[in-house]
C-alpha cells in the first residue's frame, strides 16, 4: 500500500487489513497455548467450527492450514481424520523445515548451523549431566554401545548419530533447548550424510560419543561440556574438508 505523507515530520503508513482466517487462527492458537485443548485432541468438524467462529468454511480451512504450517496441528485425511493438536515432533519438524528452507536458499551454510550447535550443545550436555535421570543415562549408553558394535562389525553407518544427540538433549530436560538443537541437527543432517565416510572419522565420532557419555555418567558437567564442544568443532572440520574434496 502506498505511504500517505502529510508533511514532515508526520508520516502515516496504511494499515493492512487482516485476512478473514487470521482471527480464527489466533483463537485456536491461543486455546492451544493456554492448554484449553491439548496434544492429541481432535478439533470439532469443520462445519461446527465454522458456525462457532461465524465464518466461512473456506476461511476456516485457511486458518487450519496456517496452524498446520506452524506445526501446531496435524490434518489427517480419510476415515477417522480431522484436525488434531500436534505433539513435540510436529513442532520440531515445522522448525526444522524452516531452517532447511533457509539453508537451501543459500542464506545459511553448514558452518552457520555448526556455530549454533557449538553454542547450544555443550550447554545442553552440561545440563544433561546435572539433570539426567537413570533412564536418560541408560538411553544414552544404549546408543553408544550400539554404535561401538556397528563400528567393530565394519559398518560405517551414521543412523545412530542423531539419536545420540537427541538423547543428550532429552536428558537436559529443557523443552525449548531440546526443540531448537534437534531442529538444527536435522538441518545439518544432509551435509553430514553427504560427507566422506571413513573408518577413521567414524571411530573419532564414536570415541567422542563414548567420552561424552562417560563424563555425563560420572557427573563431570564441565568435562562433558568441553568434550561436546570439541566434538562439534571436529565434525565441522570434517564437513569443510569433505566439501573441498
Amino acid at each position: 500500500m502506498t505511504d500517505i505523507v502529510l508533511g514532515d515530520p508526520f508520516k502515516i503508513v496504511g494499515v493492512k487489513r487482516r485476512r478473514l482466517h487470521e482471527p480464527v487462527a489466533d483463537q485456536i492458537r491461543q486455546a492451544i497455548f493456554r492448554g484449553l485443548i491439548v496434544t492429541g485432541h481432535k478439533l470439532p468438524p469443520e462445519r461446527e467450527m465454522a458456525e462457532h467462529f461465524q465464518t466461512s468454511r473456506v476461511a476456516l480451512r485457511e486458518a487450519l492450514r496456517a496452524l498446520e504450517k506452524e506445526g501446531l496441528i496435524t490434518i489427517k485425511r480419510g476415515a477417522g481424520g480431522g484436525a488434531f493438536v500436534a505433539d513435540f515432533d510436529n513442532a520440531l519438524n515445522a522448525l526444522a523445515e524452516s531452517l532447511n528452507t533457509v539453508v537451501k536458499l543459500g542464506s545459511a551454510k553448514s558452518a552457520h548451523l555448526t556455530e549454533m550447535r557449538s553454542i547450544l550443545e555443550p550447554e545442553i550436555t552440561r545440563l544433561a549431566t546435572l539433570r539426567g535421570t537413570p533412564e536418560d543415562i541408560n538411553a544414552i549408553e544404549a546408543v553408544v554401545v550400539a554404535q561401538e558394535q556397528e563400528l567393530e562389525g565394519g559398518e560405517l553407518s551414521r543412523k545412530l548419530d542423531m539419536e545420540f544427540h537427541r538423547c543428550i538433549a532429552e536428558a537436559a530436560h529443557n523443552p525449548v533447548m531440546n526443540i531448537v538443537v534437534n531442529a538444527v541437527n536435522q538441518s545439518i543432517r544432509d551435509s553430514i550424510l553427504r560427507s566422506k565416510r571413513t573408518e577413521e572419522m567414524r571411530r573419532r565420532v564414536v570415541t567422542y560419543h563414548r567420552n561424552i557419555f562417560e563424563a555425563v555418567r560420572s557427573g563431570n558437567a564441565d568435562l562433558a561440556k568441553r568434550v561436546m564442544n570439541s566434538h562439534v568443532v571436529d565434525v565441522q572440520c570434517h564437513l569443510e574438508t569433505s566439501d573441498h574434496e
